[in-house]
């Protein structure tokens, strides 16, 4: 499937203008997003199609003008693992059988964060101007020189959004910086070293008026996407799927985001949940820092099985998900907390 080409063409259908106006509209108004985002949480949204994507980006899009944002830092998942130009130096790079240079080598290739090559992206309602990028960029940050995120899609919608909102309310358009999570674990060491120092450069070049948004599809399972395995474990109402999914998913998420344990956490999301965050998290989570939470605003599954040509079950996860800092404790809560923390690790 070429998903780029695929969203692209929602926009055409005669349909899509009808639909967008109707998702902006119900978005007017959302007092806790905004309070969220005036707070310094990152609000990630889903990429899927934009009958099952829109209503959380509009729910965004919205509030990021509600609020007044000055800049708007969007991190898109570099799906490095599915472009037919970066799959094979991402299959060498996990590869545990070949030679270690060759691995390393290949690792180097899709390490840290990337930016576009290209000044603005052509949406299908005319040109989207990106901002520049400060100049607290970490070595981690990467110019696409070599094209490789000709075919990655997960910010599209949002660039094409944020510019149909500023044609229809006459308003320039938000002010946004792209910035394309690449690989930050190292598959030879297990280690996450590049996702602090991406953190760590997100904390410097952001401002009390910027805000930065994520994006990523948090759950992939069906047909085309689960080994027989998962599939044979998994019930098979859709109630209790979206149930069992949603808890596999809030487990997940402990650990990245209150524990720090991002290798206890990467198998589940790279192999069960086929979470596209799988690299973007401990971004964030760094990013936070030692107080980072979330709070899932929306989970649903969207069917994904007509989209992909297979049989049922086929979904993909839409949610709007806040990654924030949780408020401080007192000293006796805080070490309490701790000390419960430390008994269930012994478990």
């Amino acid at each position: 499937m070429k998903w780029k080409r695929y969203y692209r063409d929602e926009f055409n259908l005669l349909t899509a203008q009808d639909t967008i106006n109707e998702l902006f509209s119900a978005s007017s108004q959302n007092h806790l997003l905004d309070a969220m985002i005036r707070n310094g949480a990152v609000c990630s949204f889903p990429h899927t199609s934009l009958l099952y994507a829109g209503e959380a980006q509009a729910q965004v899009i919205s509030s990021l003008y509600r609020t007044g944002r000055k800049r708007v830092i969007a991190l898109g998942v570099f799906h490095v693992w599915g472009h037919e130009s970066t799959k094979a130096i991402y299959q060498q790079a996990m590869n545990d059988k070949a030679p270690s240079d060759l691995r390393e080598c290949a690792f180097s290739r899709l390490n840290g964060a990337f930016l576009p090559g290209e000044s603005h992206y052509d949406s299908p309602y005319g040109k989207f101007p990106f901002a520049p990028l400060p100049p607290e960029e970490s070595a981690r940050f990467h110019r696409d020189t070599e094209a490789l995120l000709a075919q990655e899609f997960s910010l599209d919608t949002f660039f094409t959004l944020v510019k149909y909102y500023s044609l229809v309310h006459d308003m320039p358009p938000l002010k946004v910086v792209p910035i394309y999570i690449g690989m930050t674990r190292d598959p030879l060491q297990g280690s996450f070293g590049s996702a602090a120092e991406i953190g760590e450069a997100l904390r410097l070049m952001i401002s009390p008026e910027d805000a930065i948004v994520a994006t990523g599809d948090v759950v992939h399972y069906g047909m085309g996407y689960s080994d027989k395995e998962t599939m044979h474990v998994m019930p098979l109402s859709a109630d209790e799927l979206q149930l069992r999914l949603r808890e596999d998913l809030q487990q997940t998420l402990d650990l990245v985001m209150r524990r720090k344990e991002y290798e206890r956490a990467f198998p589940k999301l790279d192999r069960f949940l086929n979470n596209d965050q799988r690299y973007l998290l401990p971004v964030l989570s760094e990013y936070l820092g030692g107080r980072a939470d979330y709070e899932i605003m929306s989970f649903q599954l969207s069917d994904y099985a007509a989209i992909n040509e297979v049989r049922n079950p086929c979904v993909v996860a839409s949610s709007l998900i806040a990654y924030l800092q949780r408020p401080a404790r007192s000293g006796c809560s805080q070490r309490r907390e701790e000390e419960t923390c430390s008994l269930e690790n012994r478990k």
